[in-house]
């Protein structure tokens, strides 16, 4: 084993608003020697028995031609020293011969002797060590290794640029262990010396050497980073590294994530868009950017559309399942963490791809290019990209509803429509992400970041909806109306985030801080809505097959343009805004009690939000005539709508009849009922604050890992909504401004324990206490009272906050050939459950009138299993090595109590899945990368009806998927991917069984070529 020597480390000065902190935790003297690494690491040899040291400093001087300045009045030059040295480096040279009590500093070719002044190291006199790990197959840096001291409970797990720190540490031989998933465990014996800072730097071989066509490149090494990462961590959570999203066809951050255990997802137009985490909709989870949470792009709620983000602009994601107290509260579900790339260490780095791709459902072609350049010197890095996807979705949809009518001498439940619906929607999604890093030091890091996703989409809506208004019989139908729909209408999601922020070191302190803005938008400028009509056909019923009923008309051509009119035209603008202001800080200590060492750890987060939302809504009637379709149609024909069940054509045009109104606004008069009832409820604004601090400690004994703690957070808001009244008749009265305001807070205590059974073989415990605050909407003092049918429909500012008791457990082993087997069972006991309630007013001016709002009060409980395993299976022989499997299982059972909606019922969370999970088939080997992949789940109640017969359901549905790539040489690949290549369709039924909403996408798919220059 080898010897290390130790250099004396800098200590940075404090940013000026740390000072107070610094001066307060730390009284020494702040000062540092600078050192130039070029001239220390030049060779020395020579040998010396008995010498003076300035007669050693003499040869060094002439062999290197350097100068040595100093005063002998203040450093004793006349010590015997005996050395001898071959091609060592000068750095190690002084290190081990220099006196203790003499530091030097370098500039220019003078290296200026000084002595070392008490305690500025450590205050108390202790040893340090720093290190940097890296993988010897590629030199690129390896984060999240584990580094243990051997024989004592003292660890350390690298960062991010795979440094790592030791400190507190008594004189004397120390050997540190290094472990990493994929690479041979490395030992080095280092001399620990009190006041003085050493490094050891490790450089490990991966287990793959000796494997033909098997390397810890590229795909690999991604999973060996997220791997390495989730076994070092305090926490249940699970990473996915953007290597590791390269291998699904997956392009933006939601699909992604449809790949995590634990998470289902909800689809827009085939495309997954919702993130449940163990069963809780993202109302109950939180999504964060490097720990801040990001604002919300859509209108009235706080979620964030991850749609929004390509899986090619972040570094990784993280899906945290057990919180701690330096994390925000609101995670009962879990948390998602974007991670955004950083530069690299000591390399530069270029990432470029360009693909094409075709969706076989509108047969339109999709296209996408990007590229990331990066390069880290040696005081500072940075590290920029930009991506743009273009893509086309369609989506096929039948839409059914029920109604009672009385033929036969008795009512019956029957067909009262059925809504034909087909999209033509363009996308486009563009990501800017950019971070600049200075390093004053080895402990030190300070940077200054942003990123920016535009995601636009622009619809083209056609609908034709008939309705039924008789039955004679089963099937013999009259009173048909059918309502041609024409509908144009966009939406912008922005997202913006700028940070300022920085970690550093000194003694046995550490200190990070981070000031974020960030910005939500959501904005519709253009709806155009057309809606001509045709009335009083017959004709008769065919409901063979109920997810697609036909009628066979009586009139020979039912969709005749020229027998549809209207009078009336619609258009609407619709926006929001959330925007946050943030400074997040953390100071941390590390102690020892014993044999215990720990780390103690607090700081606070303080947010400042404005939320609004303005909502438009203008219905125009014509004052004299009509319209006629003939006149205002589009050129829209589909011959196989709905998987060859339909034809669709004789749409509006509706942007035409668009054009028409804004040059004829004068012949149309506006709907003020219409537009009141529409837009003052749901417009409003208003401001919230977070203020939150905490404090914590993790202890390592034994083979434990404890890490415990309380936060606090205070949340308040102040909104302005719009009280909206309607007469006996329906008619608008009056508009009146309402206005509240409303704190709440708790204590938020969580304990992590892991126990380390064996080296790669964790056991993982957790007890945490969180939150899930309520909509922006929901807290707005809005009503909308409708005189004519004595209902309120409201918001609640009276609501409160929900919070869970959550317990966790997990086993988990990881492969030293790459994978992970974990198998856990979780616990929530949610109180203060928020649901959508209908109840009857008792008391006061709306005695005995219906209200609908959000209330608080349901309780309820969630639990569940999960199962992963992920492995290439590199044991194998020959070929075989190559194969590999990545399968997850989550199994979640819940039950809430829900009063008032017609009576008292025990039913399961709405978007809960029962059952949810993965299973891929890979195969890596010789540059080529392959797999089959299938995301599944069962069947689940998506919206509550007054009774089971009227819930509404998602029926269960396999997606299957296919992506490989091919190295062509070191720096160029190509790749190609198919998505649901079985046309699986997304289906929703009632509770009864009745066929309710059904919708196809066909399939789509990319090829591609990807340069890398690492």
């Amino acid at each position: 084993m080898r010897k290390l020597i130790f250099r004396k480390k800098k200590i940075p000065v404090i940013f000026l608003w740390l000072a107070g902190c610094s001066t307060f935790f730390y009284s020494g003297p702040l000062y540092a020697f600078n050192t130039d690494p070029d001239i220390l690491q030049e060779r020395v040899s020579l040998t010396v028995d008995n010498q003076s040291l300035k007669y050693f400093l003499n040869i060094i001087e002439q062999q290197l031609e350097i100068k040595f300045v100093y005063s002998e009045s203040r450093i004793d030059l006349n010590k015997k020293i005996s050395r001898k040295f071959n091609r060592e480096p000068l750095e190690n040279v002084l290190h081990s011969s220099l006196p203790g009590s003499v530091g030097y500093a370098v500039s220019g070719r003078n290296i200026i002797l000084k002595p070392r002044m008490a305690g500025r190291e450590d205050p108390i006199g202790k040893g340090v060590i720093i290190g940097n790990i890296k993988g010897k197959d590629n030199d690129e840096v390896l984060p999240y290794a584990t580094v243990v001291i051997r024989g004592t409970s003292k660890g350390a797990v690298a960062d991010e640029s795979g440094n790592f720190r030791f400190s507190g540490l008594d004189e004397g031989v120390a050997i540190l262990e290094v472990t990493y998933v994929g690479y041979e465990k490395q030992e080095k014996e280092i001399i620990i010396r009190n006041g003085e800072t050493g490094r050891a730097d490790f450089i490990l071989t991966p287990l793959f050497d000796k494997l033909e066509g098997v390397t810890v490149t590229g795909i690999r090494r991604g999973e060996v980073k997220a791997l390495s990462q989730m076994k070092a961590a305090e926490n249940i959570k699970y990473v996915m590294s953007r290597e590791q999203m390269e291998r699904f066809p997956d392009i933006t951050l939601s699909e992604s994530l449809q790949r995590v255990p634990g998470v289902a997802v909800g689809y827009s137009y085939g495309l997954a868009r919702d993130i449940i985490i163990r069963g809780l909709g993202q109302g109950l989870s939180s999504i964060t950017i490097n720990g801040t949470r990001l604002p919300s792009t859509s209108a009235g709620s706080r979620t964030t559309d991850l749609n929004g983000v390509l899986s090619d602009v972040v570094e990784a994601v993280e899906v945290v399942k057990t919180l701690t107290p330096d994390m925000d509260a609101d995670g009962t579900g879990g948390t998602v963490n974007i991670i955004t790339k950083s530069p690299p260490l000591n390399s530069r780095t270029l990432d470029a791809k360009a693909s094409v791709g075709y969706n076989n459902l509108v047969d339109k072609a999709n296209y996408e290019i990007g590229a990331t350049y990066g390069q880290r010197l040696k005081k500072t890095g940075f590290v920029v990209g930009a991506n743009y996807l273009r893509t086309w979705r369609g989506e096929d949809r039948v839409e059914k509803g029920y109604d009672t009518y009385e033929f036969d001498g008795r009512e019956q439940l029957m067909l009262g429509e059925y809504d034909l619906t087909g999209y033509m929607i363009k996308r486009d999604n563009a990501g800017i992400n950019a971070e600049f890093d200075y390093y004053p030091d080895d402990n030190s890091r300070y940077y200054i970041r942003g990123s920016y996703n535009k995601y636009y989409e622009i619809q083209n809506r056609l609908r034709r909806i008939t309705g039924i208004g008789e039955y004679a019989s089963v099937n013999q139908i009259s009173g048909i109306r059918v309502s041609q729909f024409g509908n144009w209408r966009d939406y912008h999601r922005d997202l913006t985030v700028i940070s300022l922020g920085g970690k550093t070191s000194f003694s046995s302190w550490n200190v990070d801080f981070d000031l974020t803005y960030s910005g939500g938008n959501y904005d519709q400028p253009i709806y155009y809505n057309a809606t001509f009509e045709r009335n009083g056909m017959s004709g008769v019923l065919d409901v063979s097959n109920p997810r697609a009923p036909q009628i066979d008309y009586t009139e020979a051509d039912p969709y005749d343009p020229s027998q549809y009119t209207t009078s009336r035209y619609i258009n609407r603008h619709d926006s929001s805004r959330d925007h946050d202001a943030q400074l997040t800080f953390n100071i941390s200590k590390s102690y020892t009690i014993g044999d215990i060492s720990g780390e103690l750890k607090f700081g606070g987060r303080f947010r400042y939000k404005y939320n609004d939302r303005s909502r438009n809504y203008f219905l125009h009637d014509l004052k004299e005539g009509e319209f006629v379709l003939a006149d205002y149609l589009s050129g829209y024909r589909k011959d196989d709508h709905f998987d060859n069940n339909y034809v669709l054509d004789n749409f509006p045009d509706a942007e035409t009849l668009d054009n028409f109104y804004q040059n004829n606004k004068n012949l149309f008069a506006d709907n003020e009922t219409y537009t009141r009832q529409n837009t003052d409820p749901d417009s409003f604004f208003g401001n919230e604050y977070l203020g939150a601090g905490y404090v914590m400690t993790k202890l390592n004994f034994n083979n434990f890992e404890v890490v415990g703690g309380v936060r606090y957070e205070q949340t308040g808001f102040h909104y302005k909504g719009n009280q909206v009244n309607f007469d006996e008749d329906g008619n608008y009265l009056s508009t009146r401004k309402v206005d509240s305001d409303k704190t709440f807070d708790g204590f938020f205590p969580s304990l992590n324990i892991k126990y380390t059974f064996k080296e790669n073989t964790n056991f993982r415990f957790a007890v945490t206490r969180s939150l899930s605050r309520p909509g922006y909407y929901d807290l707005v003092p809005w009503e909308e009272v409708l005189n004519s049918r004595e209902e309120i429909n409201m918001g609640n500012p009276g609501l409160t906050q929900a919070t869970s008791v959550n317990c966790d457990l997990l086993f988990e082993h990881y492969f030293q050939s790459v994978g992970l087997i974990s198998g856990g069972v979780f616990y929530k006991k949610i109180k203060n459950y928020l649901y959508e309630s209908n109840y009857i007013q008792e008391g006061g001016t709306y005695d005995g009138w219906e209200v609908e709002q959000v209330v608080n009060g349901a309780s309820a409980t969630v639990k569940g299993l999960e199962l992963s395993w992920q492995q290439q299976l590199t044991f194998l022989p020959g070929f075989l090595n190559g194969l590999g499997i990545y399968a997850n299982y989550t199994y979640v059972d819940s039950k809430m109590e829900v009063p008032g909606i017609e009576q008292l019922r025990t039913v399961k969370l709405p978007e809960m899945r029962p059952h949810v999970g993965n299973i891929s088939l890979s195969y890596e080997k010789y540059g080529f990368s392959g797999r089959v992949s299938m995301y599944f789940y069962d069947t689940y109640i998506t919206e509550l009806g007054s009774n089971a017969d009227q819930d509404e359901l998602e029926r269960g549905r396999k997606q299957i998927d296919i992506s490989a790539s091919q190295q062509l040489n070191k720096k160029w690949s190509v790749f190609v991917s198919l998505s649901n290549i079985t046309n699986a369709p997304i289906s929703f039924k009632f509770g009864n069984g009745r066929p309710f909403d059904d919708m196809y996408y066909s399939s789509w798919g990319n090829l591609g070529i990807r340069f890398n220059l690492n």
